[in-house]
């Protein structure tokens, strides 16, 4: 029978991937992907944890991920024994909010507390009763033991500060393997400690997309809010305009496969939260999108041999046209301003301002 580590690694090299490709695409430490790949189990987190990222890593490979996890078991032999975290108990409490809506979902409320000689940071939320909390924090100690929330979901834990920038995550896995996770940038200044003005920290709430959501021939709808404490939001690493209310909204277009939606909301101040979802899009047909930018194009489009209604004409720079069929013929009058994405795959301009030119798209 073939060991496990052996079956992930042919799979990612058939693929053409790198270690460190598979860490940032799957959200999972390059360190762990490694040590599953070289059975090297001591160096994995707790059991629970290391399903749920050979879960996620095997669907990102397209292998089955219970087989793989069938083997990790007989591999991996006797489970350890669960770990346990008992919070300090603090002496003076200075409470801000931290509320991430990650995918299982999960809710963190945070604060300062100051201890005698220490500052530590008090995590507090609430998830699934059954989920699996843990944290990390660094730079700093080893991660937390994992938490084991309440009956009603809810959980705490307080984690050291050293000055400087401390970046807090928050990995929830709940009962079938899917992990959630946020995090935080603390900037902790040893002359805050003792100040006792209030800081607001920001706040991110992700409404769309959902955590494993699937899109047929659609693009993927990103929105949510912010408090107005953020300054500026990106969506995969590109800024999108946050409303008066507060509320931010925008399509992003992915090609066919398991996507990863990044979106990071930062103060003027340099706080930062950030939440992350992963989708699943598909195509059964040619969409294309033809937007004209640059300059007025006439444009005719032909979709299944049948000349699309509105077209065969002159359109205005800012026009946006999407085309849906089996075969979608697209021809313009002036290449330079005409711009295309097909199926999510952004083609750029069609050729040079006042080109004449013709593109054909067949979906397979």
């Amino acid at each position: 029978m073939a060991r496990l580590g052996d079956t992930l690694r042919q799979h990612r090299e058939r693929m053409g991937i790198t270690l460190e490709q598979a860490a940032e695409d799957t959200r999972i430490r390059e360190k762990f992907l490694r040590a599953l790949e070289d059975g090297d189990y001591q160096s994995l987190p707790g059991t629970v944890y290391t399903k749920g990222f050979l879960r996620n890593y095997a669907e990102y490979l397209n292998v089955g991920a219970e087989e793989m996890i069938a083997l990790y078991t007989g591999e991996r032999g006797n489970p350890e024994a669960p770990r346990t975290f008992s919070p300090m108990r603090p002496l003076v409490k200075r409470s801000f909010i931290f509320t991430p809506a990650v995918f299982l979902p999960v809710a963190v409320l945070a604060g300062i507390v100051l201890f005698v000689g220490y500052l530590y940071y008090l995590v507090r939320g609430r998830t699934v009763p059954d989920g699996h909390v843990r944290i990390r924090v660094s730079p700093g100690l080893d991660p937390i033991g994992e938490i084991r929330p309440n009956a009603d979901g809810t959980f705490s834990a307080s984690v050291p500060l050293k000055p400087g920038p401390n970046h807090i995550e928050v990995q929830v896995l709940d009962a079938a393997g899917k992990v959630g996770e946020a995090t935080r940038t603390i900037q902790f200044s040893p002359t805050v400690a003792t100040e006792p003005q209030q800081q607001q920290a920001p706040q991110l709430i992700l409404e769309q997309p959902p955590n494993g959501g699937t899109y047929t021939n659609a693009p993927v709808t990103v929105s949510g809010r912010v408090d107005r404490s953020v300054a500026s939001v990106l969506v995969n690493g590109t800024p999108v305009t946050v409303g008066a209310d507060f509320r931010f909204a925008v399509t992003v277009n992915f090609a066919a496969g398991q996507q990863t939606v990044r979106v990071v909301a930062k103060t003027a101040t340099g706080g930062e939260v950030q939440e992350t979802r992963t989708v699943a899009v598909s195509y059964n047909a040619a969409i294309v999108t033809v937007r004209v930018t640059g300059g007025e194009a006439w444009l005719l489009a032909t979709i299944d041999g049948t000349q699309a209604p509105n077209t065969n004409k002159v359109f205005p720079a800012g026009q946006v046209l999407t085309f849906t069929g089996r075969q979608v013929i697209v021809r313009t009058g002036n290449a330079g301003a005409t711009f295309l994405v097909y199926n999510g795959q952004d083609l750029g301009k069609m050729g040079e301002t006042g080109q004449v030119v013709e593109r054909s798209f067949a979906f397979q």
